[in-house]
C-alpha cells in the first residue's frame, strides 16, 4: 500500500498544523489540508509506479497458460504480476485463509459475510484492498467494488495504487491489455476501468443510501479497518456505528443477495463492532493473532525482559542467544519470516497493553478484572457435597436481554467450587421456569434464588406455582441485593485467581462477559455467577479466614 495509518495520521497533524500558524480557518483549512493530500497521494502514486517498473519481463509465450491459472489461483495471481509487494516470499495463515476467500467470493453466484480480525503489520491491507480488486478487475469478477475505511484517504490510497498498476504494470499490459490503462472515469477515489469495473471509495459512517453504477448495484464491499482508537472508545459511537453497518452498508446490493462483504480489521476494543461481528455465526468469522502459540519457558523471556527494558537491547540479545533453544521452544507465530517470536516479545515488552491489542487483538483495557490466564478449568464435574442455583432473570428489562441462570457445585474436602451449569440465553418467561424446574431436578439444590430487585417478586410466585402444580418441591427464596452489581462481580476476582471457583471450556458465554468485564455489552453471568457464589457456605468460611487479624 501506498502508506500507513500511522503515516498517514502524521501527515494530516502536520498539514493542518501547519495551515493553522499560518492562519487558516475552517472551511478553508479542510481544503488546504485535502489539497496538500493530493499533491503528497501523487507523489507517493509516483514512487510506487518506480518500483512497479524494475520488474523483470514475463514471458510473452507462456501468457496463456499462465492467465488461466491466474484466474483461478489468487496467489499465483499476485505474486506473479505484482511481486514488488511481496519482498519476504513467504506467506502466513491469514494470507492463505484470504485467498480462499477470495476465490470463495468470486466463485459463488450467493453473496456471503467475512469477518476477520487480523494483527497490525500483516499486509491485510494490501490484499483486501488492493490485490483482490485488482484481481476481480482483470477478469470481471465483480461489477462495482466499495472501499470503507474510517478515513476515507486511507482506501482512496488504496485506488491510487491500483491505478497505478493498471497504468504502469508492463506485466499486467501484456497479459491484459483490454483492462490496462486510464479510463474516461479516472478520479481520486472512484475510477472505472477500462473493462467496465467501478471502485468507489467511501469513510465509515457517510451517506450510502442509493449507491449505485448505471444499472449495477455494488456486489462487493470490502471494510478495512472502520474503527479508530479514538472513536471506539464510545458506546454510543459503536453502536452508532454498527447500525450504519448494518443498516446502510449490507443493503447496499441487489435484491438478489450477490453482495459479498469482507471485513478485515484489528479489533480495538472488548465491545468493537468487530468484535461484535466475530461472535456472530453468519459472518463466516476467524481471529488471528501474531503469536498463536507463546514460549514454555516464559521465566526466560521475563528475564529477558528485564534486560532488554532495563539494561541494554545487546544484554538482551546476548542472554537471548545464550538461551535461544529453550526460549524458542514452545512457540508458534503467524508469521515467522516477517515477524519471529524476538521481534513480537520485543513489542510485548515495549508496550503490553498496545501489543496485546494490535498483534493479539486482545485489547485489554485497564478496567479490565479478569483474564482467561487467570482462570481455573476442570476437564469432568467430580462428586459435589451439594449444588446451589442463583437466577438473574431478564424480566421487564429489553427483550433481548439475558437471563442468566448458573449452578455451583460445592466440594468442602477440596474447598472448590465448580461452575456446574452457566445458562445465558434470551428466554421467555415459560422457558425460563421449565429451565429452572429441570436444573434443580438434576442437581438437586440445596437452595435456589432468584433476584427480586425490580420488582422482579412476582416470577419467584410463578416458578413456585408452576412447580406445585406438578408435584416439585423447589427451595426458591427471593434475593434483594443492596450492595451494586459491579461490587458483587468484582467481589469474584480473588476465589477467580485462586482457584477456588473452576470453569468448564464450554461455558463461552460465561467467560467471554467476565473477560470482557465492565466494558461488556452484556453483564447477566457474571452477575449470576456472583449471586450463586454468595449462597455458598465455603464463601462465608473464606471470608472469616481472610479476616485481618488484630494486634
Amino acid at each position: 500500500m501506498l502508506f500507513s495509518r500511522d503515516e498517514l495520521d502524521g501527515f494530516l497533524e502536520y498539514s493542518i498544523e501547519t495551515h493553522k500558524q499560518a492562519g487558516a480557518v475552517e472551511p478553508e483549512l479542510s481544503k488546504l489540508t485535502r489539497k496538500d493530500f493530493y499533491g503528497w497521494l501523487e507523489e507517493l502514486s509516483g514512487e510506487l509506479k518506480e518500483q512497479i517498473h524494475l520488474n523483470s519481463p514475463l514471458s510473452p509465450k507462456d501468457r496463456a497458460a499462465r492467465v488461466k491459472r491466474a484466474e483461478r489461483d489468487f496467489m499465483f495471481f499476485a505474486r506473479t504480476y505484482f511481486p514488488h509487494y511481496f519482498s519476504i516470499s513467504s506467506s502466513c495463515a491469514l494470507h492463505e485463509d484470504l485467498a480462499q476467500i477470495f476465490e470463495a467470493m468470486t466463485q459463488n453466484a450467493s453473496g456471503d459475510k467475512y469477518a476477520r480480525a487480523a494483527p497490525r503489520g500483516h499486509a491485510k491491507t494490501t490484499y483486501c484492498s488492493q490485490l483482490l480488486p485488482l484481481w476481480c478487475i482483470c477478469f470481471g469478477k465483480k461489477r462495482f467494488i466499495v472501499e470503507i475505511s474510517d478515513a476515507v484517504e486511507l482506501v482512496e490510497g488504496c485506488l491510487e495504487a491500483i491505478k497505478a498498476e493498471l497504468e504502469d504494470n508492463a506485466n499486467l499490459k501484456m497479459d491484459f491489455p483490454h483492462v490496462c490503462g486510464a479510463s474516461k472515469n479516472w478520479k481520486i477515489g472512484e475510477f472505472v476501468s477500462k473493462n467496465g469495473v467501478k471502485l468507489k471509495a467511501f469513510g465509515s459512517g457517510k451517506r450510502l443510501r442509493g449507491v449505485k453504477f448505471g444499472v449495477y448495484r455494488p456486489d462487493l464491499v470490502v471494510l478495512d479497518d472502520l474503527e479508530n482508537d479514538t472513536n471506539v472508545r464510545s458506546k454510543e459511537q459503536r453502536d452508532k456505528l454498527e447500525e450504519w453497518l448494518d443498516e446502510a452498508v449490507l443493503n447496499l446490493g441487489s435484491v438478489d443477495g450477490s453482495l459479498d462483504v469482507l471485513y478485515i480489521g484489528t479489533v480495538l476494543h472488548a465491545d468493537s463492532v468487530l468484535a461484535r461481528k466475530l461472535k456472530l455465526k453468519f459472518w463466516n468469522a476467524k481471529k488471528y493473532q501474531s503469536i498463536v502459540n507463546f514460549p514454555k519457558r516464559m521465566d526466560l523471556w521475563e528475564r529477558w525482559s528485564e534486560l532488554y527494558k532495563n539494561v541494554s537491547k545487546e544484554a538482551s540479545e546476548t542472554f537471548y542467544l545464550k538461551n535461544k533453544a529453550l526460549m524458542d521452544d514452545g512457540a508458534r507465530v503467524l508469521w515467522e519470516d516477517a515477524l519471529p517470536i524476538l521481534k513480537l516479545m520485543q513489542k510485548r515488552a515495549e508496550n503490553l497493553k498496545s501489543f496485546n491489542k494490535e498483534q493479539q487483538n486482545d485489547p485489554r483495557s485497564e478496567t479490565q478484572i479478569f483474564t482467561k490466564e487467570s482462570m481455573h478449568f476442570y476437564r469432568e464435574l467430580p462428586r459435589c457435597d451439594y449444588f446451589v442455583m442463583y437466577i438473574d432473570p431478564a424480566g421487564e428489562k429489553k427483550k433481548s436481554d439475558y437471563t442468566a441462570i448458573t449452578v455451583l457445585g460445592v466440594s468442602k474436602a477440596e474447598a472448590k467450587i465448580y461452575v456446574a451449569e452457566s445458562i445465558v440465553e434470551v428466554m421467555k418467561t415459560k422457558k425460563t421456569i421449565k429451565e429452572i424446574i429441570r436444573l434443580n431436578q438434576l442437581y438437586k439444590c440445596r437452595v435456589c434464588a432468584i433476584e427480586s430487585n425490580g420488582g422482579q417478586e412476582f416470577f419467584r410466585g410463578w416458578i413456585r406455582e408452576k412447580a406445585f402444580e406438578i408435584g416439585i418441591k423447589l427451595p426458591l427464596k427471593g434475593v434483594n441485593n443492596t450492595a451494586s452489581k459491579g461490587q458483587r462481580i468484582e467481589e469474584l476476582e480473588v476465589p477467580i485467581e485462586d482457584g477456588e471457583i473452576l470453569f468448564h471450556q464450554s461455558q463461552s458465554l460465561l467467560i467471554e462477559q467476565l473477560t470482557e468485564y465492565p466494558e461488556a455489552k452484556h453483564d447477566d453471568a457474571p452477575d449470576s455467577l456472583a449471586g450463586a457464589y454468595d449462597l455458598t457456605k465455603l464463601k462465608k468460611k473464606v471470608k472469616m479466614f481472610k479476616m485481618p487479624m488484630k494486634e
